[in-house]
């Protein structure tokens, strides 16, 4: 996802169901011990939009369904 929105995408959605527990801060930098118990690709948006203000980031919690996919290229 940096990569992504790094190189100025459109737009970036984010997959999620899990949330952030502590040893998950060992593995992804955009995560703190203050986002413990938070969704993880919540918790992560703020951070990302931060890189690059063009791009559109997002986050999509739940079960993926084909209507959801049907809007993603």
């Amino acid at each position: 996802a940096k990569n992504l929105v790094l190189a100025g995408v459109k737009s970036v959605t984010l997959h999620d169901d899990g949330n952030v527990e502590l040893w998950d801060l060992s593995s992804n930098f955009f995560l703190s011990e203050n986002d413990v118990g938070q969704n993880r690709a919540q918790a992560c948006v703020q951070k990302l939009q931060e890189l690059n203000n063009a791009v559109l980031v997002s986050a999509l919690t739940g079960d993926l369904t084909k209507e959801h996919l049907s809007k993603f290229q």
